[in-house]
């Protein structure tokens, strides 16, 4: 019988498109995938719950653990982007949630909560692991329900795998969310391997598929290398692994035609690196774009910011306590207001100041105009007034015409734009031109080291960077940047820790009644440190070493002060004097 070739040709198109209709996109696939991933989650919670609930070898209870933190880690990445409310319920640090606006506390949950259970030297409280654990299955179900309404697209894949890369130098490598079973090098490996598994779906679609598999694999192996926690080269892990693969992605995102997902926060939505110069953008907390930063409003910034008239003595201004030389503090214990009298804390740095969520050592300002306004109007401080400011500049020649350049379109002189004009001089103060910036771009000629061996320090045996977040080094949470912690480590009134005594500062606790932020203090940046001490909120500590004992020792409860509420670990980090050096050492480098 002859096959008539036309019907051949119909037969083979109908099948093609069939065949091609049923191929699903990359986003579908990768949809389909972490939905499965969930699913193994929940089951391995719920196997994890039955071990717990019959088993008593502690040992094998926390072996058991850790393959139910791996798999969490396998859906981290899209977890962490879509579902971060949730998320602090999954994997958040076992610390109360305080939400101010609703005047209410929340009970810290999840995987960390489970960790400090079995983690103990005492015996584990079943009744009290089981209610966790099963609070947890709710909190994954959650999430599983929630991601069937979410409409995935390639740009939303690209930069959930890209922050998940930066979670993982920021927060995954030093140690922050398993502190107690000190397990991150093999969570590392399993972001890396889910960060492979997901790319993977697009190797038809992004060119230098195989380059970015190899590059991943590379960091696997070098991971493999690594001895344990301590000994771990993060460094070298950053610089010669992950932000190449960062870059590769980037270059190969770009290639691809799929889009970067721009959404105003502090990290740039198409940075390659954390490193990038660039990266940041002080401009995304503006809340309005008439507020936005130009160089002529920078410039009238400026000469307000040096300027004594500003201040109710006519000789006070912003610069007596923010001196450039000392990276803008002011080399005293307690600053002096306008009087000469101690306003009671010590003044913090302006740089790096425009990349947080709130300002002040209490965090009572949301805004950098907000802080402007309140330190003019503060009578221990500057006793100024913004009304008078505004007259200053209406009958001043050069301020009216720097004004008149600022902001073209205003006739009169808000007090608002005087606000204005000052926090954007702040917000230029973020160079990210140390010595720690270039070796991370790549010029490893400029660190020595014992700065290298430093900088692991910081990130691993010391924990320095489980507070001071790498690289904007201060207490706004990477890589989504929209919180900014306080934490309490129950500073001493000076540096005697033979005789210590608690400092009587209630930081955030004089502004907010839970007892969970008495004597709270936001984490400051330590970029600029060597030039800033004394140190910190009361200036209690003269040298870097002497800050590196206190935190070496755990804090004031580690000192065996009476602080409940303690954020800061009383466990002794056991640093050797030489290690207390090594980590003074890099912090040198973190100078602009």
């Amino acid at each position: 019988m002859k096959i008539c070739p036309r019907l051949i040709f119909v037969v083979f198109s109908i099948l093609t498109f069939l065949s091609c209709g049923s191929q699903k996109s990359p986003k579908d696939v990768v949809y389909t995938q972490f939905d499965d991933d969930l699913k193994t989650l929940i089951a391995r919670n719920e196997g994890f719950l039955g071990f717990v609930r019959t088993l008593d070898d502690k040992q094998k209870l926390r072996e058991e653990f850790l393959k139910l933190r791996l798999q969490y880690k396998k859906t981290e990445a899209f977890s962490e982007y879509f579902f971060p409310t949730t998320v602090r319920m999954v994997n958040g640090a076992p610390l109360d949630e305080v939400e101010d606006e609703e005047n209410a506390v929340f009970e810290p949950g999840g995987l960390q909560v489970i960790e400090e259970l079995i983690y103990t030297d005492e015996p584990i409280d079943k009744e009290e692991l089981i209610r966790h654990v099963r609070k947890l299955q709710v909190n994954v179900k959650r999430i599983k329900m929630l991601w069937v309404d979410i409409g995935l697209t390639d740009a939303h894949v690209m930069d959930a795998l890209r922050l998940e890369l930066f979670r993982l130098i920021t927060l995954g490598i030093s140690g922050f969310d398993n502190p107690a079973s000190g397990n991150a090098l093999e969570e590392s490996k399993q972001v890396l391997r889910s960060f492979q598994q997901y790319l993977g779906v697009y190797e038809g679609v992004m060119p230098d598929s195989k380059e970015l598999q190899d590059q991943a694999e590379n960091a696997i192996l070098f991971l493999n290398k690594s001895k344990n926690f301590n000994d771990f080269d993060r460094a070298a892990f950053i610089v010669d692994h992950i932000n190449p693969l960062c870059r590769s992605l980037h270059k190969s995102q770009k290639a691809a035609s799929i889009p970067f997902v721009f959404d105003r926060k502090i990290l740039k939505g198409d940075a390659a690196t954390l490193f990038d110069p660039g990266a940041f953008d002080a401009e995304a907390l503006v809340s309005n774009s008439r507020f936005s930063s130009t160089a002529d409003r920078i410039a009238l910034g400026q000469k307000l910011f040096y300027d004594g008239r500003i201040s109710g003595n006519g000789k006070t201004n912003c610069g007596t306590c923010h001196q450039p030389g000392l990276a803008y503090t002011d080399g005293l214990k307690t600053s002096k207001g306008f009087g000469k009298e101690s306003i009671g804390r010590n003044a913090p740095t302006l740089q790096y100041a425009a990349l947080q969520q709130a300002m002040f050592y209490d965090l009572r300002s949301p805004s950098l105009e907000d802080q402007a306004a309140d330190v003019i109007h503060n009578k221990n401080e500057m006793h100024g007034s913004l009304d008078e400011i505004a007259k200053l500049i209406g009958s001043d020649a050069d301020y009216q015409r720097l004004f008149k350049k600022a902001y073209p379109e205003l006739d009169t002189i808000p007090p608002v734009y005087i606000q204005n004009s000052l926090a954007v001089f702040v917000r230029s103060l973020n160079p990210f031109n140390s010595r720690f910036d270039q070796y991370m771009r790549g010029d490893k000629k400029v660190l020595t080291l014992e700065e290298i061996s430093g900088f692991n320090l910081f990130m691993g045996k010391a924990k320095c960077g489980t507070c001071h977040f790498v690289p904007l080094f201060n207490g706004t949470v990477p890589p989504d940047y929209q919180r900014t912690e306080s934490e309490v480590l129950g500073v001493t009134a000076d540096a005697d820790f033979k005789n210590a005594k608690l400092d009587t500062d209630a930081g955030r606790g004089a502004h907010n009644q839970f007892p969970q932020w008495e004597n709270a203090f936001k984490t400051s940046t330590v970029r600029n440190v060597a030039k800033t001490a004394p140190y910190m909120h009361n200036g209690a500590y003269a040298t870097l070493e002497q800050v590196m004992q206190f935190y070496n020792e755990g804090g004031g409860a580690g000192l065996g002060l009476n602080v409940p509420n303690q954020t800061l670990a009383a466990d002794k980090l056991k640093l050797t004097p030489k290690e207390i050096g090594l980590v003074t050492k890099f912090m040198g480098s973190l100078n602009d």
